[in-house]
């Protein structure tokens, strides 16, 4: 019991770093975005392989450093877990999600708005419960207009996908609720079925995952060498991404190409996309 009290009363010191003990190295949008909140009760009870690990009955007793008020090291979780970030566990995290705990987003009644608050799913029942767990101001913390302050590796900021894909949106792919169920948006609120592709023909009753449109390789969806990781047949984006220099971007020259084409039949659904300039025009 005392090595557990002595290994909390450490880890309160790393929780805060204007105490004495060790200071964080981790920052906002990293490790500590997550985990911050239960770091003690994470830790306290493995003091064999956390403060012992450098504080062994062989080494001076830390409990005396911290009374000091002397400031140990900079300290950081790669200091125990390694550099390896969640992007190359996103294969596991897609297979098995329903072996993590994941969250349920919730609104309220305003169209174009994230989500109020986030229930716990233990464990995840969709395979979205999982990903906007850290896909969304749940991980991201406070996101302006869908897009967060957190730069992800590919250089721009992550955005919010529990805001993209709230029901209350006006239009949004069905990856929450069916197109059906999307309140936000006025009746008929589903395609046409000469508007869609196999296996999408159930217009309005159908769902779909994160996995339907990215491709989590090896490395992880942001390892992939296609813009967004994106999978199928056609990978070409529809627009000229700034800040992206890797990936098949969408031309005039590779216009069959076009990611949409996987899943929407452009000759059913063309007449709202027979003019090309929408002048900036929000949809």
């Amino acid at each position: 019991m005392k090595r557990i009290a002595i290994a909390v009363a450490a880890l309160l010191a790393m929780a805060a770093p204007a105490m004495a003990g060790h200071t964080a190295a981790v920052g906002q949008g990293n490790c500590s975005y997550c985990h911050k909140v239960n770091l003690v009760t994470q830790h306290g009870g493995f003091a064999a392989t956390v403060c012992q690990t450098c504080h062994d009955s062989s080494a001076p007793a830390v409990k005396d450093t911290i009374a000091a008020g002397v400031a140990g090291q900079q300290y950081a979780c790669s200091n125990c877990h390694g550099s390896q970030s969640h992007a190359e566990k996103h294969p596991s995290y897609v297979a098995n999600y329903s072996t993590y705990n994941g969250v349920q987003p919730v609104y309220g009644t305003t169209t174009w708005t994230g989500a109020t608050s986030y229930t716990p799913v233990a464990p995840a029942a969709k395979p979205y419960q999982l990903c906007v767990k850290c896909h969304s101001s749940n991980g991201l913390g406070t996101t302006t207009n869908a897009t967060s302050a957190i730069v992800g590796p590919s250089g721009l900021n992550l955005t919010d996908q529990a805001w993209e894909f709230s029901p209350n949106n006006r239009s949004a792919h069905p990856v929450i609720v069916t197109l059906n169920n999307q309140t936000g948006s006025p009746a008929p609120r589903a395609l046409k079925t000469t508007e869609m592709k196999a296996p999408w023909l159930n217009v309005g009753n159908q769902t779909m995952t994160c996995a339907d449109c990215h491709d989590f390789v090896d490395t992880g969806i942001q390892g992939s060498g296609i813009t967004w990781s994106l999978k199928g047949t056609n990978k070409a984006w529809p627009y000229t991404v700034a800040g992206v220099s890797t990936g098949t971007l969408q031309t005039t020259s590779n216009n069959s190409m076009s990611f949409c084409w996987n899943c929407h039949n452009f000759s059913g659904a063309g007449e709202v996309h027979a003019t090309g300039d929408h002048n900036g025009v929000k949809c």
